[in-house]
């Protein structure tokens, strides 16, 4: 009887380690790290996205140790903009149809993004609700946030944030609705604070340029 105890204890204990281990690979939202609440959607200089939208996911299991080669997702499906195909990093990967970018994470459990794209045609003073962003790691889910676009406009020519969106912020605070997407001091509504983020990045030059407009307006593919 004893060593039928003995065996049966050895396996539980093996059993419990076993199911440990597997966890340890497991994302747990829990110990993972978000953006403090938004993602500011950028252009870029021709080389690189502007870093004023870089932004980091740190992934974690339950012992908090960081997992490496997780695949984070960034689920702008609900959103109310158009991702650029082309995210000047190479390790990142765009799916236009579910409009996401995923990236793997580093040996500390990090993955880092400067998400390029704008804003959809036409929207004129709609907007999306707060949240609209999913943020996942290994199919977890992880977290919310609320994207911004500084590129307002999108204009044919590729061109990227300046003048014309300026204009167009200008309408978006006085439309009464305030669409969080030109939140940019993330305050939780348009305002002056958000008018002297938009100069900043115009005059910095850094999100001069984006990625051509869809081929159908809102009804054509979300990323190009």
């Amino acid at each position: 009887m004893t060593g039928l105890v003995r065996k049966a204890t050895l396996l539980a204990v093996c059993g419990l380690l076993t199911a440990s281990a597997a966890m340890a690979h497991v994302p747990d939202p829990a110990h993972c790290t978000c953006p403090a609440g938004y993602i500011d959607v950028m252009g870029h200089n021709g080389v690189v996205g502007d870093p004023f939208g870089n932004f980091c996911v740190t992934v974690r299991d339950f012992n908090n140790v960081p997992i490496e080669n997780s695949s984070v997702v960034i689920d702008f499906a609900n959103c109310d903009l158009q991702l650029c195909v082309n995210q000047l990093d190479a390790n990142v990967i765009v799916d236009c149809v579910s409009q996401t970018v995923r990236k793997l994470t580093n040996v500390n459990g990090q993955a880092c993004f400067v998400v390029i794209g704008k804003a959809r045609p036409a929207l004129g003073c709609v907007g999306k609700p707060p949240g609209c962003v999913r943020i996942y790691a290994d199919g977890v889910f992880l977290c919310n946030q609320t994207a911004t676009e500084f590129d307002l406009i999108n204009a044919a020519d590729g061109s990227g944030v300046g003048a014309g969106d300026l204009a167009n912020y200008i309408t978006l605070f006085v439309c009464g609705t305030s669409p969080l997407r030109a939140d940019y001091d993330h305050s939780g509504a348009v305002g002056a604070g958000d008018l002297a983020r938009l100069i900043t990045i115009i005059v910095g030059g850094k999100s001069a340029n984006n990625c051509p407009p869809p081929k159908n307006n809102n009804t054509g593919p979300k990323c190009q």
